[in-house]
């Protein structure tokens, strides 16, 4: 019964996919995933027409990243793919650098439907480094690339089991890192650091203190005599106990989620 019923699904499904419609792949960067800080992709499918109530089979994408790095980490997306049903196996190396095929075995048989004309969010992944990557890219491995091998041999989108994978978007095929990496200086520009000298307490301010990875505070000689990883903020602002600090001067270095470092000369008077 349950046999018949899933070849009468594939069937309704795939009488409903119009002849003409492909599924074309991009990539884009969402942000820094809160829970590791690091660089935060979306991999993207977009319809060539609107479609409804497509029923979603295996898919996957291959990816090049720099040499040494990885991705994974796995997010669902808008599609409400399971980022359980993700994975990711490394290819080796190619003319890209590193090779991974991040690829998805759908376990619920053809339950979760695709409907609207996207772009469609198949799963969200990290670019696992620290710090984050200042230069390179991570971009798409194409068909024919000879990194595939032959378990992974292509981009693909099953849809009700047929392969309606296009291409890959020409201007969304990559994202190059130093165009992230600089975005981090914000975080710097916009910070407060009040008052100073400071006698109990001290305050940090800024609308992005949601980027700050760490806050630690030297003594002169370079001993850490403060670390701070886990900000509490309350109204764009963040207190710090500096009660226990003798009357010095300390060096306190903040580091982004980007990986990115500013350091500031603190004077706690009393």
């Amino acid at each position: 019964m349950r046999t018949l019923f899933t070849l009468i699904t594939i069937v309704l499904a795939t009488t409903s996919l119009k002849a003409q419609i492909t599924y074309e792949f991009s990539l884009s960067f969402v942000g820094i995933n809160s829970a590791t800080g690091n660089y935060q992709m979306a991999l993207l499918a977009t319809p060539s027409a609107s479609v409804t109530n497509h029923s979603t089979d295996d898919m996957g994408a291959g990816f090049y990243v720099p040499t040494g790095l990885t991705i994974g980490n796995f997010v669902t997306g808008n599609s409400n793919l399971p980022a359980s049903e993700w994975f990711i196996t490394p290819m080796g190396s190619g003319t890209g650098g590193d090779a991974y095929f991040l690829g998805r075995d759908e376990a619920g048989a053809f339950s979760v439907l695709l409907n609207g004309s996207g772009p469609f969010q198949l799963v969200l992944f990290d670019v696992i480094a620290n710090p984050n990557p200042s230069s390179g890219e991570i971009k798409f491995v194409e068909n024919g690339d000879p990194v595939f091998d032959t378990i992974f041999i292509e981009n693909y989108i099953n849809i009700a089991a047929q392969n309606l994978y296009a291409q890959n978007n020409p201007a969304a095929s990559a994202v190059q890192f130093n165009t992230l990496h600089s975005n981090s200086a914000i975080v710097f520009e916009d910070l407060s650091v009040f008052p100073n000298p400071a006698q109990q307490e001290l305050f940090l301010k800024s609308s992005t203190l949601s980027h700050i990875r760490s806050v630690i505070f030297h003594s002169i000689d370079g001993k850490k005599v403060y670390e701070n990883n886990h900000l509490s903020i309350v109204n764009n602002s963040s207190k710090i106990d500096v009660s226990s600090f003798l009357n010095a001067l300390y060096f306190m270095t903040v580091t982004s989620k980007n990986g990115d470092q500013e350091t500031y000369k603190v004077l706690i008077q009393r």
